[in-house]
């Protein structure tokens, strides 16, 4: 066996000097798996968190999600890359090492090595041949000082680093603003953000030191991520810690679910990792608690953190205006100018900020391959940024998807070589008629082809799972380039360069706006789905058009029996719909013919007396038979309409909702809304003799 004691003897070095520094470092390790494997088994670090899936590391740990990583600190870390470059989880994983520590990455030395991580990136039936993400990574890595190989170990180069000071006051000032919130007035929440090593869990655990006298609940995604609270609060009281802890002095774990359903009580709730949270369950959580401390990491590793920032701050902001934010620049756990967060930080551009720049110059729409994104690091940046800027579930995961997917493709808009709009387009379908009938019978869900699948589920004909079909993932447009048409002329550029794709759609979280903006682009609706976005609460919105003459009839009919069951499931299941969205899909509905003799009846009940009971069957079918109807009125009457006619809320419901002053205010309003519908729908029905 090769002798490890130079490499150690380096190591331990390396970290003498971090100790000093305050800093932290990573050291890249490679050989054959054999070598790295031997290698990390005769290190002899202490405290030292294994990430593998290989049985041959001892006490390693091989966690599903990012998340199960967050919130934990090891004085050292080693990253099995042989396991796989998860990069989410790589991320992670770096912040959670402590100052005078390393973290350690294992990687082969062969250049035929197949990333196991690369099976979670590519669609079912779609191979990558090359990983252009491993290429930049591993070209970056090459940069770096700390590079120890199975056959090569550079000359220790000793530095003699200044003694670092950690500045504690924003971090005493987070505690005093804790304390404020815990004793001042009610409803007024505090929000915290904070990077990676910046102090807000341990700010927590000091608070909470401080406030002996309140019962306080920490609430996060799982138990893990809280022990640094619980760490600093049993180090300030001078008592001890479990390993595992969920409750100790004043301060007591509580899971999101837990907090949700069984609402215990407590003085002041704290949120860890908030943004790990999805958002529609941190809006019931600050229902039911008057004093809360928001706490969360911002550097994009943590699911929903877009939706925490797009959606939950936006409301935070707009319903509290005491609200309090403070913002952790000063590392904690580190000094400054960190050599590790640095790294990390640009081999996955986290630090990527969208440069916001004016011109006069025409617009150019162009394809972008994976060849050019490597070759320009500085586009790659921009469009990185730019579509975390404008998407809520941004992750370090779609470096990597751009990078790498084969059935991804970019198109971009630019106005003088500056970035305006990006787009991001899957290729699915293809698959053999073999496979669609597994999933038509629910037997199969092949990874990806999320538009193909569903459009064959909808149909039930394998045809559509063996067409090519074509999926806006992404489209992101400067936020200064908004409402200029560049969205949509990016759109139409794509499709024109769409080859042999029968449908060309999209999925996302449906919203007014967003369903607005894709059928004025000819796209419809042709599906709602049951289940709520995680993040936004929103229904996903699957929208599509016909790109051949063969497919037009095919989606005529998806459009049609959409029309249909979204006209009994806004009674039920979709009762709670907003009706501004409700309004938007309507516009995209065909019309009907109405059944022989409802004009005629409508002429009877809807030119007397109007009673809302009577007539609301009657209204049901007319507006369904031709939703046009509601196009042209005024907001009022289609709020009325579409909550009492075509979702049959509760009258008392309604009252509430809207703020009448009782049944006969709502009669009132409902009779003026009746008529004025009335006379638009006679006045179409005559344009359409």
């Amino acid at each position: 066996m090769q002798d490890f004691k130079p490499y150690n003897e380096y190591i331990t070095a390396l970290c003498n000097e971090l100790t000093i520094a305050k800093h932290r470092q990573l050291v890249i390790v490679q050989g054959s798996e054999t070598w790295c494997y031997q290698f990390a088994s005769q290190l002899v670090l202490k405290n030292s968190y294994v990430f593998s899936s290989s049985s041959q590391l001892v006490s390693s740990e091989f966690p599903k999600h990012a998340h199960q990583i967050l919130g934990q600190e090891f004085q050292h870390a080693i990253f099995d890359g042989f396991s796989g470059l998860y990069v989410d989880k790589l991320a992670a994983l770096a912040g959670t090492v402590k100052a005078g520590g390393v973290l350690i990455l294992l990687l082969p030395n062969d250049s035929h090595w197949q990333d196991p991580a690369l099976r979670s990136i590519t669609s079912y039936g779609e191979e990558i041949t090359h990983s252009f993400f491993n290429q930049r990574f591993f070209a970056k890595l090459k940069l770096q000082p700390h590079y120890l190989t199975q056959h090569s170990l550079p000359a220790y180069q000793p530095v003699s680093p200044a003694t670092a000071e950690i500045n504690y006051q924003q971090q005493q000032l987070c505690v005093e603003q804790i304390i404020k919130t815990a004793t001042g007035r009610a409803n007024r929440p505090l929000v915290i953000s904070a990077d990676r090593g910046r102090g807000k869990s341990a700010a927590l655990g000091l608070a909470a030191a401080n406030l002996q006298d309140k019962k306080i609940l920490i609430c996060a995604t799982q138990a893990k991520a809280v022990q640094t609270s619980f760490k600093h609060l049993a180090a300030k009281l001078g008592i001890s810690k479990e390993q595992n802890c969920k409750q100790l002095a004043n301060l007591s774990y509580v899971a999101p679910d837990t907090l949700l359903n069984e609402k215990p009580d407590c003085d002041l709730l704290f949120v860890d990792e908030a943004a790990a949270i999805p958002v529609p369950m941190l809006l019931q959580i600050l229902k039911n608690y008057p004093r809360i401390v928001f706490a969360s990491t911002m550097i994009g590793y943590e699911g929903n953190g877009r939706g925490y920032t797009l959606r939950f701050l936006h409301y935070l902001r707009g319903q509290f205006k005491s609200l309090k934010t403070i913002t952790l620049g000063e590392p904690i756990r580190f000094a400054n100018h960190d050599p590790l967060e640095n790294i990390i930080r640009e081999l996955l551009l986290l630090d990527a900020k969208y440069l916001d720049t004016q011109s006069s110059e025409a617009y150019e729409f162009e394809n972008i391959s994976k060849e050019q994104l490597i070759d320009n690091e500085k586009l790659l940046s921009q469009i990185m940024a730019l579509l975390a800027l404008a998407h809520y579930q941004t992750t370090v995961n779609d470096l990597r998807q751009l990078l790498d997917a084969p059935e991804l493709q970019l198109s971009i808009c630019k106005q003088e070589n500056a970035l305006k709009a990006v787009c991001l387009i899957a290729i699915e379908g293809g698959l053999t008629a073999e496979i669609a009938e597994q999933v038509i019978k629910g037997k199969r869900r092949p990874h990806g082809h999320l538009m193909a699948q569903t459009l064959t589920q909808l149909s039930r004909n394998t045809e559509d799972l063996c067409k090519r079909s074509a999926r806006v993932v992404r489209i992101a447009v400067a936020p200064e380039s908004h409402q200029q048409g560049i969205g949509s002329a990016l759109l139409n550029f794509c499709e024109n360069q769409l080859k042999d794709c029968s449908y060309f759609g999209a999925s996302f979280g449906a919203n007014a706006a967003l369903v607005k903006f894709w059928q004025s682009n000819g796209f419809n609706v042709v599906k709602l789905g049951f289940s709520h976005d995680k993040a936004t609460a929103e229904h996903a919105a699957l929208v599509m058009k016909a790109l051949d003459e063969q497919s037009k009839d095919r989606a005529a009919q998806f459009i049609e029996e959409f029309k249909q069951d979204l006209s009994l499931q806004l009674l039920s299941h979709f009762s709670s719909l907003p009706w501004q969205l409700i309004m938007e899909l309507f516009k995209g509905l065909p019309r009907s013919d109405c059944p022989e003799g409802l004009n005629e009846r409508a002429e009877r009940l809807l030119t007397s007396d109007i009673n809302h009971f009577q007539v609301q069957p009657l209204l049901w079918q007319m507006i369904w038979c031709t939703p046009i109807s509601l196009n042209l009125l005024d907001e009022n009457t289609k709020f009325i309409l579409i909550r009492l006619v075509l979702q049959q809320t509760s009258v008392n419901s309604l009252i509430e909702e809207a703020c009448f002053t009782g049944k006969k205010d709502l009669d009132l309003k409902f009779k003026t809304a009746v008529q004025g519908w009335y006379a638009h729908y006679k006045s179409l029905q005559n344009n359409s003799h």
